[in-house]
């Protein structure tokens, strides 16, 4: 197999009650209200055609996620909240 890099960095705009917290599985996740977490990650995306507008999904089949999940050798987030 090839290896392939991809590296997103994403920039949002959250409220301001949300909090940037250590999660006990040992990653950064942000507290968004109702005693719910958000961990951010990596949502593969899937077209059918190379036109300009395409209709993009995430929408596949539980095998093939799970062998897309399964090609990942590893992952690194970091989220920290930028001071203007």
């Amino acid at each position: 197999m090839k290896k392939i890099q991809v590296t997103i960095t994403l920039d949002m705009d959250i409220p301001e009650d949300w909090e940037l917290v250590e999660h006990p599985d040992g990653v950064p996740v942000l507290t968004i209200g109702n005693g719910r977490y958000m961990y951010m990650s990596f949502l593969p995306m899937f077209t059918k055609g190379l036109e300009p507008e395409s209709d993009w999904t995430s929408v596949c089949s539980e095998k093939f996620a799970s062998e897309v999940v399964d090609m990942v050798q590893g992952e690194e987030v970091e989220m920290k909240f930028i001071v203007n």
